[in-house]
C-alpha cells in the first residue's frame, strides 16, 4: 500500500478525503474543552482545503476545453506555422484569455476561504490574536502561491502541450487529430500537476499558521490530522503531540520539503497549529520527546 496521508492506490481521492474528515471529526467528538474546539476548527480547515482542490480541478477542466476551442478557432484564420512561432509571452496571453484566467480567479477565491478557516483555528487557540495584523503577509503568501501554481506548474505544461500539437500540424497531421492529441496531453499532464497544486494549497494554509505563530511569538506547534490507517509513519509518530521550534528543525519528512509548511509531504492532510503555553496547559497536551522526533524521521524513510 502506498501511504499518502489520506491518499492511497485503490482508494479514490473523494473516498480518501471523506475518510480523513470522518476520522478527524471522530477525534473532535472524543475530546472535550479547548482541544475539542481546536480539532473542530481543524475539521473545517480541512474541508476548506478539500473544497478548494475540487473547485480548482473543475475550473482547470473547464479552462482546458476553452483553450482547445480557442486554438481551434485560431487555426481557421492563422497558419499553424505562424502559431508555432509565437513567443512564450504570446502563448501565455492566449492561454490566459482562453480560459485559464478564470481558473486563476477560482484559485484566489479558494485561497480566501482557506484563510478564513485558519482564522477560526487560530482564534480557537488564542481568542485575543489579531488576525488582521498579518493580512499583508497573507497577501504576499497568496501571490507567491498563485505564481508557484500557474507560472511554475500549469502554464508551462499547457505551453508544452500546445507547442507539441502545433508541431504535429506543421507535418500535416489533421487538425482534429492534433486537437484530440492536445486534449490527451493536457489531461495527462494535469494529473501529476494537480498533486503539486494540492500540496501548494495545503502549504499555503500551513504558511499562514507559521506567519501567525511568528507574529504572536509562539514557539510550539500541535500536529493535528487524521490517524485513519492510511497515514504516513512520519505523521503517525507526531499526531496530537506538541513540537517546539527547535524540534521542528530536526524533523525530516524525507521528501526534501520544509516540514513546517508541508507536514509529511505531498498530499499530506495534517497541519501544524500554533499553541500557546496556556493552551498547552489548559488542554493537557503532550509534548513530543526526543524519541518521538527520531521515530518520525525513521518512519519517513520507510
Amino acid at each position: 500500500m502506498l501511504c499518502l496521508c489520506g491518499r492511497q492506490i485503490g482508494l479514490s481521492e473523494t473516498d480518501a478525503d471523506r475518510k480523513a474528515v470522518a476520522d478527524l471529526s471522530k477525534q473532535a467528538n472524543e475530546q472535550t474543552g479547548a482541544i475539542a474546539e481546536l480539532t473542530k476548527a481543524r475539521v473545517e480547515q480541512l474541508k476548506a482545503e478539500i473544497t478548494a482542490e475540487r473547485a480548482f480541478e473543475r475550473a482547470l477542466k473547464t479552462a482546458r476545453g476553452e483553450i482547445i476551442e480557442a486554438l481551434e478557432n485560431a487555426l481557421t484564420v492563422i497558419d499553424p506555422t505562424n502559431l508555432s512561432s509565437m513567443t512564450n509571452d504570446q502563448l501565455t496571453d492566449l492561454i490566459l484569455q482562453a480560459g485559464l484566467g478564470n481558473a486563476i480567479d477560482v484559485f484566489i477565491e479558494q485561497q480566501d476561504l482557506i484563510s478564513a478557516s485558519i482564522k477560526v483555528t487560530l482564534e480557537a487557540v488564542d481568542p485575543a490574536f489579531k488576525f488582521d495584523s498579518i493580512l499583508p503577509q497573507i497577501d504576499a503568501l497568496q501571490i507567491q502561491s498563485s505564481n508557484a501554481v500557474f507560472d511554475e506548474i500549469i502554464i508551462p505544461i499547457y505551453q508544452k502541450a500546445i507547442r507539441e500539437s502545433l508541431r504535429d500540424l506543421t507535418i500535416e497531421v489533421p487538425v482534429q487529430s492534433a486537437l484530440s492529441n492536445l486534449q490527451t496531453r493536457m489531461k495527462k499532464s494535469e494529473g501529476s500537476a494537480l498533486t503539486e497544486v494540492k500540496t501548494k494549497l495545503s502549504q499555503y494554509g500551513r504558511s499562514i499558521n507559521a506567519v501567525a505563530s511568528k507574529a504572536a511569538g509562539i514557539k510550539n506547534y500541535l500536529y493535528t490530522g487524521p490517524r485513519d490507517g492510511i497515514t504516513r509513519n512520519f505523521c503517525k509518530a507526531l499526531i496530537n503531540l506538541v513540537v517546539n521550534d527547535q524540534q521542528m528543525k530536526q524533523l525530516n519528512n524525507n521528501q526534501g520539503l520544509n516540514v513546517i509548511t508541508t507536514g509529511g509531504g505531498y498530499n499530506c492532510r495534517h497541519s501544524w497549529s500554533p499553541v500557546t503555553e496556556g493552551f498547552i496547559t489548559a488542554a493537557k497536551l503532550n509534548r513530543a520527546k526526543k524519541s518521538d522526533i527520531v521515530k518520525a524521521n525513521t518512519g519517513a524513510k520507510k
